[in-house]
């Protein structure tokens, strides 16, 4: 690779010299895009290569030239037949096919770095607004070079021979257990085999049915008993509420006690020690608020190249925005942020525990106001992005007194959706007081 510049033309023109010479040696696809090509002519040709491969025709000078002449795409013919005729006379292969791609691929890469390099030197100058959001923006830009960049495309299967062994000899020795990130709720875990890195997980419920809660509780638990990172974006709470809840949880204090500061002497020490806790655990906060979804990736990029995050929580979906899509409708906007949340999983390599409000629609139910997938408010971008779709509901919040004996004091978490598991409903307790959610059985709660 020359020094100080982004393209090799004589490696351009030793691919497509060697390719005019043996043809496609079998190969259905190359890879390569003509815009990969610095030199506009070897962009035609190559075109025209592409062309004639997908049409199943042999490849060599006169087809190459018959093939432009057809398709329009001859500027000076006599110049563009004795371009071609050159490098079909004059290129001797001294590589593989592999090793020119490999190069022409390599500088292409970089040549797109620069140009959305530059244009972020003159976003920089001229773009109104705040730094975060215009820092966030150009991040983005450059993650979505990277991530189309790093795309293998089409693979044979052998190259993964080595890996899936690797994954069935771990599978073996775990013997059916948990494979991924554990919330310590035995159901929940058993029912996903534990949150996976690249899965968004959403979980739903109306308002006051304890979403919030649950998604902290299982914070505390990843942090405090897996010893994870944990990130956490709130657009409504502050994170000393945020923590309130959580030390109250930890410590099983009644929180109206503790925000009217009157509870027991004899809870004192409880209360100390679940502050110890919470505030040596790996969880980071933050509650800035009105995020934009290219914000909270840009976060937690910064944050994984000093730490390896467990969890990502975000609470809610439908108060994160999208200004690339702002303007084209809610729903629009919302498909955005759940699809960007997706692709984040990959990016950080960690599960996304994702808040979710549900529609009004749940509550004009007369008969059963159990939550579907139909109940998320826009449903549709959601449901389809996320691996796991959990609901809680309360029949307390529904029937009131008139609640069955055997439902108080109980929340149903009712696994909608569940890409790699089954589908089912189990219960676990819920003491609001606490801001707490337990495995039903006392022994799970002692061994949890």
């Amino acid at each position: 690779m020359s020094s100080g510049t982004l393209h090799e033309v004589e490696t351009e023109k030793s691919l497509l010299g060697t390719l005019l010479m043996k043809g496609m040696g079998g190969r259905g696809e190359l890879v390569l895009k003509p815009v990969d090509f610095y030199i506009e002519v070897h962009q035609r040709i190559y075109t025209a290569i592409e062309d004639l491969a997908a049409l199943g025709v042999e490849i060599d000078p006169i087809s190459v030239i018959n093939h432009l002449k057809e398709t329009g795409n001859v500027k000076d013919e006599n110049k563009d037949v004795e371009y071609i005729m050159s490098l079909y006379r004059d290129t001797i292969p001294t590589h593989s096919i592999e090793y020119y791609i490999g190069r022409i691929r390599r500088l292409s890469d970089r040549r797109k770095y620069q140009k959305a390099l530059m244009e972020a030197s003159e976003d920089l100058q001229d773009a109104q607004g705040d730094n975060d959001t215009i820092f966030a923006r150009i991040e983005q830009a450059l993650m979505d070079i990277s991530r189309v960049e790093r795309s293998k495309g089409l693979r044979l299967v052998k190259e993964d021979t080595q890996d899936l062994i690797d994954y069935v000899k771990l599978l073996l020795e775990n013997k059916g257990g948990i494979m991924g990130l554990r919330t310590h709720y035995s159901e929940l875990d058993d029912l996903t085999g534990g949150f996976k890195s690249h899965e968004l997980i959403v979980l739903a419920a109306r308002p006051g049915n304890g979403k919030t809660t649950f998604a902290l509780n299982i914070a505390a638990n990843v942090a405090l008993k897996e010893k994870k990172v944990v990130a956490i974006f709130t657009t409504e709470m502050s994170r000393t509420e945020m923590l309130l809840k959580m030390i109250c949880a930890e410590a099983r204090i009644d929180s109206k006690l503790l925000q009217s500061g009157s509870i027991p002497a004899s809870q004192s020490k409880s209360l100390l020690m679940a502050i110890t806790n919470i505030t040596s655990a790996p969880i980071y906060i933050d509650d800035s608020g009105n995020f934009s979804v290219q914000e909270i990736a840009a976060r937690v990029r910064q944050l994984k190249t000093n730490e390896d995050i467990g969890l990502v929580i975000v609470d809610y979906i439908q108060l994160v925005n999208d200004p690339k899509a702002a303007g084209q409708g809610r729903q629009v906007e919302v498909s955005s942020v759940s699809r960007n949340l997706k692709l984040l999983t990959r990016d950080a390599n960690c599960p996304i525990l994702a808040l979710s409000q549900m529609s009004r629609e749940v509550e004009k139910r007369t008969k059963d106001q159990r939550p579907v997938l139909s109940d998320l408010r826009e449903s549709g971008a959601i449901e389809q992005d996320a691996d796991i779709v959990a609901f809680i509901h309360i029949e307390e919040k529904v029937k009131g007194d008139e609640t069955p004996p055997e439902k108080k004091g109980k929340a149903d978490i009712i696994i909608a959706k569940n890409r790699a598991g089954a589908l089912k409903t189990f219960e676990l307790l819920f003491t609001p007081k606490y801001s707490r959610f337990d495995n039903i059985s006392i022994s799970e709660q002692v061994h949890n």
